[in-house]
């Protein structure tokens, strides 16, 4: 009698924390299932502006920094996001901007500007918290934050915590279907849409959870700070750098030299010497990957970093030596971020992911739907 009390209650716990988490978990599912394309979506949707006529020959990116420089003065820096593959591509920068205010959780705003590489001239230009901008980088946002800046990201680190109490709840109750399901052995049953809905939930349940711990473990990764206090307290203020950069063509030239065939995926770039905690993040990195290195790997793991003012090497990080030093655990937590981006299989897990994104949400409300019919049946 008491078991069956206990399984009523954590069968009321579950379906409750279904509910709640299946909210934010649609927000989260499509608008991370929108993230992992989003690159790809974002060209096609918009080639008309950023596919450009072929010239003869790109200028340079310091000349193409520049112009985004003089845009704007008062960034505390800017990322370059999409590097001109096909003769048609634009060049497209991800500006940071801050005027030192706020906590260091969240402490700037974020824009985007496309430019054409021939010419110079902005294609476009976004204000990621404006959904008439661009729905792609709104969404993008929405994800990170629910686009309420640190108190989004606190939401989002506690609704992560519910969900795994609610993935332990989900395996206690179908323990004994847990392993039926893995083997395709638990009977299906259509009698009625109760029947039916309760063998759906059984099985997306089982096959989804895997990739849901992965995603929401490497998601709180991120967040995580969200419960430190530290976080919170404002940076030390930004100090402008005015000094000559160093070329940023040859930063990107000398890391082809120090890693041929080098793929970069990011390249940033401060306008101002950032403190946080005490370090300088005032120098100018280019993130990517090496040749041969396994797409378990997240893309960005490997490094170069310059001093922004000379252009001399500060530091180099390649991440399949990085991976070789650390024990299974450290290994683990090096590469979760490729689980949350869908990247450890390539193409595949990112189609992947879009489907199995959108799982949590439809077990949510089923469980929830379950648990209420499920109610009215005892009584």
């Amino acid at each position: 009698m008491k078991k069956i009390r206990l399984n009523r209650k954590l069968f009321a716990i579950h379906s409750w924390l279904g509910l709640f988490n299946g909210v934010w978990l649609l927000i989260l599912g499509i608008t991370g299932s929108l993230f992992v394309f989003t690159k790809e979506l974002d060209q096609w949707i918009n080639k008309d502006i950023l596919n450009v006529k072929a010239g003869e020959r790109r200028l340079p990116v310091d000349s193409l920094y520049k112009i985004v420089r003089a845009k704007y003065p008062t960034a505390m820096g800017t990322n370059i996001v999409r590097f001109p593959v096909e003769k048609t591509d634009c060049i497209s920068f991800k500006i940071y901007m801050s005027d030192g205010s706020r906590s260091m959780l969240h402490w700037y705003d974020t824009y985007h500007v496309d430019l054409n590489p021939y010419t110079g001239s902005v294609l476009r230009e976004c204000d990621y918290s404006r959904i008439g901008d661009s729905f792609l980088f709104w969404s993008s946002s929405l994800h990170w934050n629910l686009q309420l800046s640190s108190v989004g990201m606190l939401i989002i680190t506690i609704a992560g915590i519910l969900l795994f109490i609610n993935i332990i709840t989900g395996i206690i109750i179908y323990r004994k279907y847990f392993l039926k399901a893995l083997i395709f052995r638990a009977p299906m049953k259509w009698r009625n849409w109760r029947t039916g809905t309760s063998g759906l939930h059984r099985y997306i349940g089982v096959w989804s959870m895997l990739f849901n711990i992965l995603i929401f473990y490497s998601g709180l990764q991120m967040t995580w700070n969200a419960f430190d206090a530290e976080s919170y307290k404002k940076p030390e203020p930004l100090d402008y750098n005015t000094t000559q950069y160093a070329s940023i063509d040859k930063m990107m030239a000398d890391v082809q030299k120090i890693y041929p065939g080098f793929e970069p995926q990011y390249f940033y770039i401060p306008f101002s010497k950032i403190i946080i905690r005490g370090s300088n993040l005032g120098y100018a990195s280019e993130m990517g990957r090496i040749p041969g290195t396994p797409s378990i790997v997240p893309l960005s793991s490997s490094h170069v970093d310059f001093d922004i003012n000379t252009g001399a090497l500060m530091n180099v990080e390649d991440a399949n030596k990085e991976l070789r030093k650390k024990n299974i655990w450290q290994k683990f937590n090096y590469i979760a971020y490729s689980f949350h981006a869908g990247t450890f299989l390539g193409g595949f897990s990112r189609i992947l992911y879009v489907l199995v994104g959108l799982a949590p949400a439809f077990l949510s409300l089923s469980g929830f739907g379950l648990w209420i019919r499920r109610k009215k049946k005892l009584r």
